[in-house]
């Protein structure tokens, strides 16, 4: 079973909550901890995990005896462990035993666990109290302080991969980590997705209380706050060498000091990978030229449609009985679709390599390492279930949250409680964007995603001119918008790489030219019709990294969230393509956030469209018409990253919304718990469910039944009865892809897998 992302409201894997009905008492921690379930609504009935652990801090003392030993610091890997051990306890597990396999997520430190107190400054009122799984628990006098104090926790758990996102989003990883094809090719290709200057990145942060009032001043003061904590360790780095990542003298160089632009690197970054949908037009064009020329121009469009099936009738969706049209053309006009003379021609006169010999150049130490371990992280793969009340042996619902990264250490999550006056949440962060929770528990509720993939990029081509009126260059910088010759706008990125101690290669210069028009960054030039076009990606949320924010910290609010409809509000306010799902001692509750582009009726949105103004969206999908949902009526909700909702057309990139899907394996799990306890179930039974899902080998269980039927006429050798005699054995036990036990090194049906 991969490790999902989250603890059952906020680390990073599979977790279970049930809410019940009254506050807890406070419980006193001991004379130096917080008082434990203080604003707690759950009896101490929410648990997480996020293996491998939280503690994120190897110093170069600790690198040393990791090399000589292979010993690690306390908290590093003390989750990971517990949590594979789930698999093979699911079958006989009650809520009694569910300690073993997940950690409490009850606010404060449980008497007993509190290791050790942290005061990160003398005149910020914030104390850190970290437990014994070292999570910090942040209790600042202020929301501010409180901001503050998440800062320092967020740079002693995870500095050094916030210092390698930091650079990731702005395009220099080369100059951090050193010269070398792969580090550049990130850089290239990072830029082309955000591309963002200094004044840029700063606008993004100064317009938060132009757009959004009250709430965009209090978010630019609170993470004001939290850059300051990020600097107060970067501080104290400098007098304790203890607290510096070890990762930094093979960099060749210390921390430096944090802005506020960094922050939004990183959200541009996180953004990019999990939180948007399509863009992939040009690889539908390049089908479309494949199809034609090996089947002809009759065939190809409707061959290359039943291959994405944009809306299958039968797709797994996670909303089953109310439709959300979106996105699903008219009769499309010939004259919006652009497409590239040769879809498979490289693209021209973009971002090219500089750095000399670098095809011949290793990655430098530890770029190969830290940054192959960013760019593996899954797209996908999170899942979510939820029961509602009436289906739960306590009356309230019951939820298990899996959303998946992989495990890797440092994590690239990790786990916090924040508490202030007006700002209370535990959960899990994106490291370097930690001033919020983004996946986790309120006071008396809990949520949590799984990726959409929602279509908001699109590819546009755009038609260049001449301003003079005289002839048009193949990389010509001005083109044609509503009629009018404009120039593009251009930024230029120069980073200095210098190789690592160990690394090979020599110091270079490397020089990013980018070009942008109204729709976003070029990506290159090609021909359309014989006539040079540049090609440009435009995205909904491009500009708007930081905007997100708004709708977290209305989830990190206890005055802004208090029931579904008030939290589904926060979600309309997220710009990114997640499936957010929700529950509370009450209700279950699930929103399709994005800033969603509604496109016009006569474009096809698998293909490229002209940039010249005629195929311009017509604004975003507006709140009411996202998918979502309270209470359905069959009593529950799963999320694998499946199809949202009848009529909710998949991406131009998504060809997989269709009758077979990983999400069936989640819906067949909890029928069968339900039908097995009289269709009421207890927490327990939903993370059995989870659990059974989570190894399900989905041609097994899927096509496995349909093939096996048709060799009951045909005569086979004594070979090939054995096969089939194992593969209906193992079909009759769930067709799963499970070990015997967690030290077997194969599947215990390793033959029929």
């Amino acid at each position: 079973m991969r490790a999902p992302l989250l603890p059952v409201l906020a680390g990073l894997t599979a977790a279970s909550v049930t809410f019940g009905a009254a506050m807890a008492p406070a419980v006193a921690a001991g004379a130096n901890g917080p008082s434990y379930q203080k604003d707690d609504y759950s009896h101490g009935q929410l648990l997480s995990i996020l293996p491998p652990g939280e503690h994120g801090l190897y110093n170069a003392t600790d690198l040393v005896a990791f090399e000589a030993g292979g010993s690690r610091p306390a908290g590093t890997v003390d989750q990971k462990a517990k949590y594979d051990a789930l698999i093979y306890g699911a079958p006989t597990l009650t809520d009694a035993t569910l300690g073993s396999y997940f950690n409490d997520e009850s606010f404060g430190v449980k008497p007993g666990q509190l290791s050790r107190t942290e005061v990160p400054s003398s005149s910020v009122p914030v104390t850190i109290y970290r437990d014994k799984s070292d999570v910090p628990h942040i209790y600042g006098d202020t929301d501010s302080a409180t901001e503050f104090g998440a800062g320092y926790a967020g740079a002693e758990d995870r500095l050094f991969i916030m210092d390698v996102l930091r650079h990731y989003g702005h395009g220099t990883t080369s100059e951090f980590l050193g010269p070398s094809c792969s580090d550049e090719a990130m850089d290239h290709d990072q830029l082309l997705l955000t591309g963002y200057n200094d004044a840029q990145l700063q606008q993004q942060f100064d317009q938060l209380d132009d757009l959004y009032g009250a709430q965009g001043k209090r978010f630019q003061d609170l993470f004001t706050s939290y850059v300051a904590g990020i600097n107060a360790y970067i501080a104290a780095t400098q007098t304790d060498p203890t607290l510096l990542p070890g990762d930094y003298a093979v960099v060749g160089s210390p921390p430096q000091p944090w802005t506020i632009k960094d922050i939004i690197a990183i959200a541009g970054l996180v953004g990019g990978i999990f939180g948007k949908g399509g863009g992939d037009e040009l690889g539908n064009a390049r089908l479309l030229q494949y199809l034609t020329k090996e089947i002809g121009k009759a065939q190809a469009s409707s061959t290359l449609e039943s291959f994405h099936n944009r809306n299958d009738p039968i797709a797994a969706t996670t909303i089953h009985d109310k439709t959300f049209n979106y996105d699903i053309p008219g009769k499309v006009d010939p004259a919006t679709t652009a497409l590239p003379d040769d879809a498979f021609a490289p693209l021209t006169g973009g971002p090219t390599g500089t750095t000399p010999n670098c095809d011949l150049t290793a990655p430098n130490i530890p770029a190969l390492k830290v940054v192959s371990s960013v760019l593996a992280f899954p797209k996908a793969l999170s899942n979510a279930l939820l029961v509602d009340g009436k289906h739960s042996v306590s009356g309230h619902p019951l939820a298990v949250f899996g959303p998946q990264v992989g495990y890797f250490t440092p994590q690239i999550l990790m786990q916090e409680e924040l508490h202030g006056p007006n700002l209370i949440a535990s959960g899990a962060s994106f490291a370097g964007t930690n001033g919020i929770v983004e996946l986790g528990r309120g006071v008396d509720y809990a949520w949590s995603a799984t990726s959409a993939g929602t279509d908001n990029v699109d590819t546009r081509l755009e038609r260049l001119c001449n301003p003079t009126g005289g002839a048009v260059t193949a990389e010509q910088k001005n083109y044609l918008f509503k009629g009018t010759c404009l120039a593009m706008t251009h930024n230029t990125f120069t980073e200095t790489a210098v190789p690592k101690p160990g690394g090979p290669g020599a110091p270079v210069v490397i020089t990013h030219e980018l070009y942008y028009t109204v729709h976003g960054p070029v990506q290159g030039w090609t021909t359309s019709g014989g006539k040079p076009v540049a090609v440009t990606s435009q995205r909904s949320t491009y500009g708007h990294e930081l905007d997100s924010g708004i709708g977290f910290l209305a989830w990190n609010t206890p005055s802004l969230t208090h029931d579904a409809t008030s939290w589904m509000k926060g979600a309309g306010e997220i710009s990114y393509t997640f499936n957010w799902l929700y529950l509370d001692d009450k209700d279950i509750a699930y929103y399709n956030s994005g800033a969603d582009p509604v496109r016009p009726k006569d474009v096809d949105p698998d293909f490229p469209t002209w940039g010249d103004g005629r195929s311009e969206w017509l604004g975003m999908l507006p709140f009411a018409q996202h998918p979502h949902e309270i209470n359905p009526s069959k009593g529950y909700f799963t999320s694998w990253n499946n199809k949202p909702a009848p009529g909710f057309s998949a991406a131009d990139s998504q060809f997989s919304y269709n009758a077979i899907y990983r999400s069936l394996s989640l819906d067949e799990a909890i029928n069968g718990q339900l039908a097995k306890h009289h269709g009421r179930i207890t927490r327990a039974n939903l993370v059995q469910a989870m659990s059974t899902a989570s190894t399900v080998d989905l041609s097994g269980r899927r096509v496995l039944p349909e093939l096996l039927p048709y060799l009951a006429h045909v005569t086979l050798d004594a070979t090939s009865k054995e096969m089939v005699t194992r593969l209906t054995a193992w079909l009759k036990t769930g067709a799963h892809r499970i070990k015997g036990s967690a030290g077997a090194t194969q599947y215990k049906d390793a033959d029929a897998v």
